[in-house]
């Protein structure tokens, strides 16, 4: 169940002090106004950091913001996270937040409100008893609890670029992902996540695979639309032709929710509209180092014929430093 206070930060479990995060991610896309970006909020009391980024791009201008501080004492139930230039209040559990940035090259002022109810994975899990389970691979086997909500919002507000005092007013696609466990980003081998947004429906998909277990990949997923919120059950993920980056060029999404009616989504990496990297957790021992590229792109909805937008985010593992 929701309760009104379980959108905000957490009391830190004893487990914590293994490799335990809770994260934030706020996605905001205005293809209108050529506005696309993402802040992550990570926070690890077992290492006394927390991280926060911002990265965007305004109208093909590349602008990031990162910064690394002691974990908070006021963690649990504080209504803010992030630090003194980026942060998100959040005003109404599941309903409204407001994200704000203050950058020598720009400012955001941005209010999210919900477009559709949030999805807890353990719905799916619940769906698809018989499948590999993504927690199995994020927290890399230890039996630990493992949280991880979505949920498809708007976005209104605006971006102020300081050169020149350029106000640029936003209205357009939010989506914000939450989650706290066992987790350890660069034991990963590779994972996709993507929420595919359309004027009459949301699909979100994910999958995962990792090191200790390189011959299973988990995936989840949900579905929101007229009919409801609903569990995704069969996901296939078809990756067409390869990019000089070697990214793929498209990528095929055919899932079918759990009482077996089918979608195939198509989104276009090769004519994304922009994208951005992302430093997903800082490297640890071992030389493990995980590369995340962010790619927003247009999507096809072959079913209806809707078009829309998509953050797809592709993750693999790389040696540190690469």
């Amino acid at each position: 169940m929701f309760t009104n206070h379980d959108d905000l930060p957490h009391p830190v479990p004893p487990m914590a002090y293994l490799r335990y995060k809770e994260n934030w991610f706020f996605i905001f896309i205005d293809a209108a106004s050529s506005v696309f970006g993402l802040a992550h909020f990570n926070y690890e009391p077992g290492f006394d950091r927390g991280r926060v980024s911002c990265n965007l791009i305004v109208q093909g201008q590349l602008i990031k913001y990162a910064n690394q501080f002691s974990f908070p004492h006021d963690f649990a139930y504080s209504p803010h996270i992030g630090d003194d230039k980026l942060q998100v209040t959040f005003v109404e559990p599941y309903a409204h937040m407001d994200l704000s940035l203050i950058h020598p090259d720009v400012s955001i002022e941005l209010a999210f409100r919900g477009a559709a109810p949030p999805f807890d994975f353990e719905a799916y899990e619940a769906a698809n008893p018989e499948k590999p389970r993504a927690q199995e691979i994020i927290n890399f086997a230890t039996n630990q609890e493992f949280h991880h909500q979505q949920q498809a919002m708007t976005i209104a507000g605006s971006v102020t670029l300081r050169e020149g005092n350029r106000k640029i007013a936003l209205n357009g696609l939010g989506y914000r992902d939450h989650s706290r466990g066992m987790r350890a980003d660069n034991l990963l081998q590779a994972h996709l996540w993507t929420f595919l947004y359309f004027p009459s429906a949301v699909f979100a998909v994910m999958s995962v695979t990792g090191r200790f277990r390189p011959g299973t990949t988990a995936m989840g997923g949900y579905m929101h639309d007229a009919g409801g919120m609903r569990s995704l059950g069969d996901i296939e993920i078809v990756r067409h032709g390869e990019r000089t980056d070697k990214l793929p060029r498209t990528i095929e999404f055919n899932v079918a929710d759990v009482y077996g009616q089918f979608h195939s989504v198509v989104a276009d990496v090769d004519n994304r509209l922009g994208h951005v990297p992302l430093v997903a957790e800082a490297s640890g021992a071992g030389g493990f180092g995980y590369t995340v590229v962010e790619n927003f792109c247009p999507v096809l909805h072959r079913e209806t014929g809707e078009t829309g937008y998509a953050l797809v985010e592709i993750g693999f593992s790389t040696p540190t430093g690469k």
